[in-house]
């Protein structure tokens, strides 16, 4: 929770400075968003022979809040600033008839480069750009599936928006790889037995749609 409440002073911070700067293009809008993500290979879907382990229903479903547009250094630079927090909403996942739980989380994702492809016009972009996401998945309800898993995954993503006014319509696929660990954390300070959850990865395809408002 400290670490996102940080992560909206940066953006609420460089939306200060950005009123003093002649650099920056008025393109910027905060936006809401919905989106899915399915991953390359499953995940808690697990079992020994014809016994199922665990069930656990793909895509994941997320919902944020994104500070994008493109910032425009000069003719040639066209940064695609996006910056997004989105909260995995919270999905059902059992084990067997005794262990059954729910599986929650968070994403973070910063853009580091990219390129507008219609960077000459004032209210159509589509934009092409890397970055990172990072955040980590949560097994919660019960004691004995109480664990984490983090991670940090490179993306590449496409993303048409249209903006109208001051209303700016964002559509957004992307494609990630996870280089962590796929192994399950216990979370802090519980110590009961925990349930053998195997190898998770969060690469993946995901694919988002949004709704904004122009602020600068």
């Amino acid at each position: 929770m400290r670490f996102c409440l940080l992560i909206f002073l940066f953006l609420f911070g460089f939306y200060g400075s950005s009123q003093d700067s002649s650099w920056l293009q008025t393109k910027m809008s905060v936006d809401l968003f919905y989106g899915q993500k399915v991953l390359l290979k499953p995940a808690l879907n697990q079992s020994v022979g014809d016994i199922k382990l665990a069930t656990f229903g793909q895509p994941m479903t997320y919902l944020g809040v994104a500070f994008s547009g493109v910032l425009s250094v000069n003719r040639k630079f066209h940064y695609p600033a996006e910056v997004t927090l989105a909260h995995l909403v919270p999905q059902g996942i059992k084990f067997n008839d005794s262990i059954s739980g729910r599986i929650s989380g968070f994403n973070i994702g910063f853009p580091l480069a990219g390129y507008d492809i219609f960077r000459n016009s004032r209210n159509v972009d589509l934009l092409m750009a890397v970055g990172f996401n990072t955040g980590r998945v949560r097994l919660f309800g019960d004691a004995r599936l109480e664990q984490v898993n983090a991670y940090f995954s490179p993306y590449v993503a496409l993303s048409p928006r249209l903006v109208i006014g001051r209303v700016a319509m964002r559509i957004k696929v992307m494609f990630d790889v996870d280089l962590t660990r796929s192994r399950w954390r216990n979370v802090w300070f519980s110590r009961s037995p925990k349930v053998d959850l195997g190898p998770m990865k969060n690469s993946g395809f995901s694919s988002s749609i949004s709704v904004g408002w122009i602020i600068v």
